[in-house]
């Protein structure tokens, strides 16, 4: 345990307290801690930040992101490593661009058209497609856009746009060759 408080980066405060909030997130509040060596009060406080959109507001926080449709998405994790590390990857770079994208708090902060929604929507058929074309059977990745192909909301979203959705997963696990 940690007796001497150190300033925590407030990117790592939020990612620490998403990787408990998070859906499904398998952090525990002692590998958090562990992770990002917070006290359990730091990890509390963190999280009622989170929660409460009390994030930090510099000269680069942009007053459109106070907006009540402004929805706060974390960066991924790995994400924020590699910009930290200066990697050179192409999305990173692109995040970096984004005039929506926080670096202070790891945040991309978004306001969400109803067109905006739609292109998602109409989307994500396509990119379960990409996934499954670009993964191996057996691989998380793979069983994931299983899992998805598999849901009732994907079978929404392709029945909002014509596509049948059992065709499609039925001829994705062919041309894949998935012994499911």
């Amino acid at each position: 345990m940690r007796t001497q408080t150190k300033r925590l980066h407030p990117a790592l405060r939020m990612q620490a307290a998403w990787r408990l909030l998070e859906p499904g997130a398998k952090g525990t509040v002692a590998s958090v801690m562990k992770r990002y060596d917070m006290t359990e009060r730091e990890l509390k406080s963190a999280c009622q930040d989170f929660l409460n959109q009390n994030f930090k507001k510099d000269r680069s926080w942009n007053p459109a992101w106070d907006d009540e449709l402004v929805i706060h998405h974390p960066v991924d994790t790995a994400v924020m490593v590699d910009i930290g590390n200066g990697a050179e990857k192409g999305s990173d770079i692109d995040l970096m661009f984004d005039p929506d994208f926080d670096s202070v708090n790891g945040m991309l902060h978004v306001r969400w058209t109803s067109d905006d929604v739609l292109a998602l929507c109409e989307g994500i058929p396509y990119r379960v497609l990409e996934i499954l074309r670009d993964s191996k059977p057996g691989d998380e990745l793979y069983q994931e856009a299983i899992e998805m192909a598999d849901s009732q909301i994907f079978k929404m979203m392709c029945s909002a746009y014509g596509i049948d959705a059992d065709s499609v997963l039925l001829k994705a696990l062919n041309i894949t060759k998935a012994d499911i």
